[in-house]
């Protein structure tokens, strides 16, 4: 007899909002609002870097700027939500998730302005160190105009490693912005025509980056996950955030202010509307394993 609660976002299971039931499943996570972690520390050298890299490429990266035991505390909770058969994006439910958004907002709102606020965007991912396994196909974040005149970005995306990513492993890759332009017809258009692969190496850039780093790009930039090779000796893991600049409409709701630390309905909520989101991306459990969480994970 399964105990599994279906994943549906219209019917959620008690349980799934019950902090002690994650306690149990990661006890060295937090789950009732007391993690904060200290804002990321910058000078004007490298808000400046970033903001270069944004405009010349489309995409930006910092070196490790973040606490090492946060990540490693989160690097830990995912590989524990893996091996118990949870979606990754269900790290979103502690604490620590949370206060890594709240971290970032110095460099959100060197790059959106102070007007700035965390979209329902919310994913993590765990690549297993198997030949051929990757995280997400060829896409862009926002399909439209996302920066405009002056070069104020509307959204953002940020891509933070909890473990290094290299080649070996699937680290990130783009085409960057001069590259796109160059092109003889849009790159989407040469997809479909068979003239370049989704994942188009050969214009492509690899980002490899160590764990605690944070990478980031305009969210009209195409970029895909690379693909582990034979003899990658550690996952990649990692976790996404997208932020908006709030002077514009919203791109979706709700808009959740920098520093807050939803509740616990509200973050099974939000996971469960970004696993509806995301399902063509990747494949995902029909079932979640409730039963993990009455027990302590062996």
């Amino acid at each position: 007899m399964t105990t599994s609660c279906a994943l549906t976002p219209s019917f959620i299971d008690p349980r799934l909002a019950d902090p002690a039931g994650w306690r149990r499943l990661v006890p060295w996570l937090d789950v009732e609002g007391h993690a904060t972690v200290p804002p990321v520390q910058l000078n004007d050298a490298d808000l400046a870097h970033v903001a270069d890299g944004l405009h010349d490429h489309g995409w930006f990266a910092l070196p490790p700027v973040l606490p090492v035991g946060l990540v490693d505390d989160l690097r830990r909770g995912l590989l524990r939500l893996k091996a118990a058969g949870w979606p990754p994006v269900f790290i979103h439910v502690f604490d620590q998730a949370w206060a890594l958004q709240a971290a970032l907002a110095p460099l959100a709102a060197h790059l959106l302005g102070e007007r700035f606020a965390v979209l329902p965007h919310l994913w993590a991912w765990v690549v297993p160190p198997v030949e051929g396994a990757r995280g997400w196909p060829g896409h862009r974040d926002l399909i439209g105009r996302s920066v405009f005149p002056g070069g104020i970005h509307m959204t953002l995306s940020f891509w933070v490693p909890l473990a290094d990513a290299g080649l070996d492993n699937g680290c990130m890759r783009v085409v960057p912005l001069e590259v796109e332009r160059s092109l003889p017809a849009p790159l989407e258009t040469l997809i479909a025509e068979g003239r370049l692969p989704r994942e188009p190496e050969e214009i492509g850039l690899a980002l490899p980056a160590a764990a605690g780093a944070v990478l980031g790009w305009r969210q009209d930039l195409y970029h895909w996950s690379g693909r582990a090779r034979a003899g990658a000796v550690a996952p990649r893991i990692s976790i996404a955030i997208e932020m908006q600049n709030t002077a514009f409409d919203p791109v979706a709701e709700p808009l959740i202010r920098p520093g807050t630390l939803p509740d616990m309905r509200t973050r099974v909520e939000l996971i469960l509307r970004a696993i509806g989101t995301y399902a063509r991306m990747e494949r995902i459990p029909d079932r979640l394993p409730i039963e993990t969480l009455a027990q302590e994970f062996q």
